[in-house]
Formats: structure tokens, C-alpha cells, sequence
């Protein structure tokens, strides 16, 4: 650890958690990235290469923050940890924490803002189904994302649930075997039958695997899939005596998780690890639905900057010769960037395609550090590399 973040640490026990989880997430984000890259380059996938290039940049210690006295908009005090630039990689453990506190404002907004009629409850629903063996994580979340669509079809489901939010996760199955999906569900509406919801969770689930030609087998004593249904116990009306609860934040929690622990992807195959890194639209494993679709979410300040790139692929050099105007700083969404540059791994030159990456990140290093620096002007914030940010960084 650096002296810099050495005096950040000292201050109090709990910055000493934060700086261990900027470097945590470092360390697990640079030894993902080393072992993608060397894995696309054997197989010959320029775009999970280039996943792993950004990947290298995202988690490289000139590139993660971690402050003290950081403040809100109320004026309480907080320490926190982050990127500098983000690659946007499903894969990256500092991008997906990114994402699961996104979801999780998004979640709990759409509970604020959803009123409940007569007779109607907050509930956590959690559906699940027999792990596959021999089918990749991609294959699965599919399986997953279609029984999902077919089960918004049914009767019972569109008669009961009014509004709700999505969140679906994974971890290694028994023995290692296969990937084992959870689907979460915070959902308003009235009175649901268990029996029924699982019948038709069961069908759903079944012809989706149908469909890829697998044929579901149920070891469970009502030979159907698994589904629990919880009342949310500390919003809304209060829940039916007797009642299975689970607290709000429980529920937040566990829909804005975002697909997977860090750990778990080490136990994926290296061909099923390059195949996710390979999709450009992975299935949409947050969401919200029915009548929270309309919830507008308050503005807050992005995390991170609105620039993204122009990508001239007319004029580019593979010599790398001509760089002018094919990198330019737009207001656009950061997701644009990572897309924009990786749709142009195997078109240019390794060398000219690094430059253009290594300049993006330059650009955007510099515009962040003027963000927090505005935004924090009395917290001291320091890079895993030793920088210190402050006026005259």
C-alpha cells in the first residue's frame, strides 16, 4: 500500500475497510483481465481481448480512488472508493459495483414511488429451477430471460402483480457442476397462490429449456421448481399474520445484486468466460416492469462522466499516423465508449487501437479528477498508485 493511502487508513478503522476493498477489487479485476486476455488470445477473439485491455486500464492502480470526508448532498460525512474511468466489462468487480448501486436507487425508488391500492402488498418472490450441466452461463441466463417472458404472459401472474422490479443472479452449482440462476423478485399486487405461481413458474421454466432442447428433471417432493414468496415486512400494509416476512432493505439488496459474486467466475470454464465477454447485448438481468416502468428516477450527478467517442474508421491509420478527430469528447452515455472502441477490435492495428483506448482513458482521467475535486473540495482523496488529489494535482 502506498504512503499516501497508508495516512488515509490510519484515520479510522473504517477507511482501513475501504481501502482494502478498493484493493480487493483491484487485485480481483487485474487477475481476471490477465487471465481473459491470455485466454482470448489463444482462441483468436479480438473483441474479449480488447475486453481484457479495458479491463487492465479500469483495475490498474493509477485508476482507483478511494476518499475520506467525502460528503452528501445533506452535509453527512462518508468515505468511499471508485474508478477514475470505467470500462463498463459485466466481468469487472469495480464496474458491477457500480451497477448494483445503480440498480439498487432504481429499486428503491420505484418502492417510494408505487402507491398500493386496496388489498394490495409488497412481496419478494425468488424463483429458481435444476442446475444443466454442460450448458454455457450465457445459454442459461437465456433459458432464464424466456421462461421470464412467458411467465408475464400468464393469467395468474397479470392478474395479481401490478408493478415490480427483476433481478437475476448465479453461482456454481452442486459439485461444480453447471450454473445454478436465481431470479429475484420485489413485486406489488394482490394475493397470489403459491401453488399457482409455482405451476406456472414450472411450465415456464420447462418449456424454455424445451426450447434448447434439454428436458427438465425435478428432485424436489412436489417434483416442481422451487418458489418462495415472502411479504415485505416493514412497508406498505402490514402483512397477514403468520405470514414469511423479509425486511425492505433485505429485498433491495438481493434484486440489485448483479449476476454474480466476485469469486464466482473463477470457477467458469475459460471458453464460457470468452463467451461472455464476446456479447454485446447480454441478457437484461435488472429491470423494472409493469406500472414501476413509469417511475422516473431524480436526477443525481452521474458516476461518472458523460464523454464518449467519435469513431472516424474512414480516415484511421493502421500505422497509427492519424488520430486526429477519431477520438473527440461528446455528451453522450459512458456505455458508448466501451461499445464504440470495441467494435473496432480486429478493424484497426492492435498498436492504433491501444493508442485510441489509452487516450480515451487519459482524456477521461483527467475530466474525473476535476469532478471529484469540485464536488469534494474538502475530502482527501488518494489513487492505489500514492497520488494525492488535490488542487495542484
Amino acid at each position: 500500500m502506498s504512503h499516501a493511502l497508508r495516512s488515509i487508513a490510519r484515520s479510522t478503522h473504517r477507511v482501513r475497510d475501504v481501502v482494502e476493498l478498493a484493493c480487493y477489487r483491484a487485485r480481483r479485476g487485474s487477475a481476471l483481465a490477465e487471465r481473459l486476455y491470455e485466454v482470448a488470445l489463444a482462441c483468436g477473439s479480438a473483441r474479449a481481448v480488447g475486453v481484457a485491455e479495458m479491463m487492465r486500464a479500469c483495475s490498474h492502480p493509477s485508476n482507483v480512488w478511494v476518499g475520506r470526508d467525502l460528503h452528501r448532498g445533506d452535509g453527512e460525512c462518508f468515505d468511499g472508493v471508485g474508478t477514475l474511468w470505467a470500462c463498463g466489462a459485466r466481468l469487472c468487480p469495480s464496474c458491477s459495483a457500480t451497477l448494483r448501486r445503480r440498480s439498487r436507487r432504481r429499486a428503491r425508488c420505484v418502492v417510494e414511488a408505487v402507491r398500493l391500492y386496496v388489498g394490495e402488498h409488497w412481496r419478494f418472490i425468488t424463483l429458481t429451477s435444476p442446475t444443466v450441466a454442460g450448458v454455457s452461463l450465457l445459454v442459461v441466463m437465456l433459458v432464464y430471460q424466456r421462461a421470464w417472458s412467458l411467465l408475464r404472459k400468464r393469467k395468474v401472474w397479470r392478474d395479481a402483480v401490478r408493478a415490480g422490479v427483476k433481478g437475476t443472479e448465479w453461482t456454481e452449482g452442486e459439485l461444480g457442476i453447471g450454473y445454478h440462476v436465481h431470479m429475484h423478485l420485489l413485486i406489488a399486487g394482490r394475493h397470489i397462490e403459491h401453488h399457482e405461481l409455482r405451476d406456472a413458474w414450472t411450465e415456464c421454466i420447462e418449456q424454455a429449456w424445451r426450447e434448447r432442447g434439454v428436458e427438465l428433471q425435478f428432485n424436489t417432493r412436489t417434483n416442481a421448481a422451487v418458489v418462495d414468496i415472502k411479504f415485505i415486512r416493514d412497508y406498505g400494509h402490514s402483512a397477514p399474520r403468520n405470514a414469511r416476512a423479509e425486511s425492505l432493505n433485505n429485498a433491495l439488496l438481493e434484486v440489485s445484486k448483479y449476476v454474480c459474486k466476485g469469486e464466482a467466475w473463477d470457477a467458469v470454464p475459460d471458453e464460457h468466460l470468452v463467451e461472455v465477454a464476446e456479447v454485446e447485448r447480454w441478457p437484461r438481468l435488472f429491470e423494472v416492469f409493469g406500472a414501476a416502468r413509469t417511475v422516473k428516477e431524480p436526477s443525481v450527478e452521474a458516476d461518472q462522466p458523460s464523454l464518449a467517442p467519435s469513431l472516424d474508421t474512414h480516415h484511421l491509420s493502421d500505422g497509427g499516423s492519424v488520430l486526429d478527430g477519431v477520438v473527440e469528447l461528446l455528451p453522450s452515455s459512458p456505455g458508448r465508449v466501451a461499445r464504440a472502441l470495441l467494435a473496432l477490435c480486429g478493424v484497426v492495428s492492435r498498436e492504433l487501437w491501444l493508442r485510441m483506448l489509452n487516450m480515451r482513458v487519459e482524456r477521461t482521467r483527467a475530466y474525473r479528477r476535476m469532478l471529484l475535486k469540485n464536488k469534494y473540495p474538502h475530502a482527501s482523496i488518494g489513487l492505489l498508485s500514492g497520488e494525492v488529489l488535490d488542487d495542484s494535482s
